[in-house]
């Protein structure tokens, strides 16, 4: 989940669509949490921009906020060898 104005979704922006080559077997989806989203994002939780949610069969299993590529690639790491 992400903004167009927040600075480190920007920063992070790249990284991600790396990760999202390099992992082939994750799925990567973004949100723009903007006004016309705001009910789903408020229906998911986010308070703070960037937040990922890593899910395995259909459940929220991990979270990363903020613009932490290290922490990102561990949770992902971690739930696909999970």
């Amino acid at each position: 989940m992400y903004t167009q104005w927040c600075g480190p979704c920007k920063v992070i922006a790249p990284k991600f669509q790396e990760l999202s080559k390099k992992y082939n077997d994750v799925v990567f989806l973004k949100l723009d949490c903007n006004q016309d989203n705001r009910p789903l994002a408020k229906e998911l939780g986010i308070k703070v921009v960037p937040t990922f949610k890593i899910l395995k069969n259909n459940k929220i299993v991990k979270e990363v906020t903020g613009a932490k590529l290290d922490d990102l690639v561990a949770a992902i790491e971690g739930v696909r060898s999970s």
